[in-house]
């Protein structure tokens, strides 16, 4: 789970902007005890008009991550995340995350440009008490990086030689993991490597998949495939169940030799032109008797409400943190609610964080009585940069609805919209 996030110089975000899930305590669903005496809102929601900057606080959280675990085949290769505020591009990014691995804390900073990490330092508390797990400098082009490790890591010499000689200027130390099979004993580097890699997800998950290729991986797992049936069922799209099917293509003699004759490669050709193809059947219950209808004819909401079923098992099954861009397109208010519901009530060490523009979720007690988990984004008139304030940071009083206070334009985040007039006349 992630305690803390600032970054500054990224995208829409010139100045330091920062996300803390600290909770003052065990308070409701929403908080869980990461460590002893240490409480984090299991939820965060973004709220902002659009073009304010809340998706690419999400892609920054993405961002320090991939930076942390990816490494670079080629010390010439460009450090692609690197976006910064288009007024400051020549300085650097800097981003600093506090987190928690297997129930034991990191502090991760890094400041880097497009092509090389400049500083990196990363700390942990394995017993409750600070402790360096490495440092490093940026030198020079083609020079080998200052790397310093903590002694409580216990490594060799040899051991820290093998990770400084595999580390170049522009990927972090412990990306070594992944880049090289290192003999030596790295124990709690790989640790702490493939805790990132299986637990914190890319923005929006397995965005780039499929409806049916999500739904057949799930369908033959006999636990997931109970899942996706009852949150189907649950959700009162009128399914009880699904399963993959082939259906027949149509594929006209105009169409097959426009697809032959198009510059494409051989393979996708014949998938094009297949008779048959995967898709999906959905059983729909009616008082006359259950039919089928084909994925093809499912509505959006319901395509959305599929797609994002994937991140709510993993987080109620064990600890993940996701993140989901726009939540709430499509569906309705009350599913959308449910859907959180069903995250907080059953999930114990994982995290969601959102961008959702349903403010609607603002009148929900649960959210308004735990203000801290909210934050409003807007985009300074002056600077145009992304601005972010804690809900729990207005004054507001106890009494007072977050929804009738971000209505009204008193927590600001409101898009200032223009006449309704239009005069195309010069």
């Amino acid at each position: 789970m992630i305690r803390e996030f600032w970054v500054k110089n990224y995208l829409s975000i010139r100045d330091k902007q920062e996300l803390s899930f600290l909770a003052k305590g065990p308070a409701s669903e929403l908080v869980t005890e990461v460590s002893e005496g240490v409480f984090l809102y299991k939820l965060g929601i973004l709220y902002g008009p659009n073009a304010s900057g809340k998706s690419n606080m999400l892609m920054a959280l993405n961002e320090v991550f991939r930076l942390l675990v990816l490494p670079k085949s080629d010390a010439a290769q460009k450090i692609r995340g690197c976006i910064p505020f288009a007024l400051t591009k020549d300085e650097s990014t800097q981003m600093h995350v506090s987190f928690y691995a297997d129930d034991i804390r990191y502090d991760y900073d890094v400041a880097f440009n497009d092509r090389y990490i400049l500083n990196e330092r990363l700390d942990y508390y394995p017993n409750k008490s600070k402790s360096l797990f490495y440092e490093r400098r940026f030198i020079g082009d083609n020079v080998q990086a200052e790397i310093k490790f903590g002694s409580s890591l216990k490594l060799l010499a040899k051991t820290q030689d093998s990770i400084r000689e595999n580390t170049l200027n522009n990927h972090s130390v412990l990306s070594v993991c992944r880049k090289t099979a290192l003999t030596e004993d790295i124990a709690p580097f790989n640790r702490l490597h493939g805790w990132i890699m299986e637990k914190y997800h890319e923005v929006d998950g397995d965005g780039e998949k499929g409806i049916v290729e999500i739904l057949k991986k799930a369908y033959g797992d006999a636990k997931k495939r109970k899942f996706y049936n009852i949150m189907l069922q649950k959700a009162d799209l009128n399914i009880l169940a699904y399963r993959p099917v082939i259906e027949d293509r149509f594929v006209s003699d105009a169409l097959r030799e426009r697809i032959q004759k198009e510059n494409l490669p051989e393979e996708m050709k014949e998938t094009l032109l297949k008779p048959t193809f995967e898709s999906v059947a959905f059983t729909n219950h009616s008082i006359n008797g259950d039919f089928d209808i084909s994925l093809a004819w499912q509505s959006k909401g319901t395509l959305k409400y599929i797609r994002i079923l994937r991140a709510l098992y993993d987080m109620i099954t064990d600890p993940h943190v996701y993140y989901l861009d726009e939540l709430g397109e499509d569906l309705h208010a009350d599913l959308l609610y449910y859907y959180l519901s069903v995250f907080l009530f059953n999930s114990e060490k994982s995290q969601l964080i959102i961008t959702s523009q349903e403010t609607t979720l603002l009148w929900q007690d649960l959210i308004n009585e735990n203000r801290g988990l909210v934050w409003f984004v807007e985009k300074n008139p002056e600077t145009a940069s992304s601005e972010y304030a804690r809900g729990d940071s207005y004054g507001l009083h106890k009494n007072l609805s977050l929804f009738n206070s971000y209505r009204i334009g008193r927590l600001g985040a409101k898009p200032e919209l223009g006449s309704i007039f239009i005069d195309l006349e010069d």
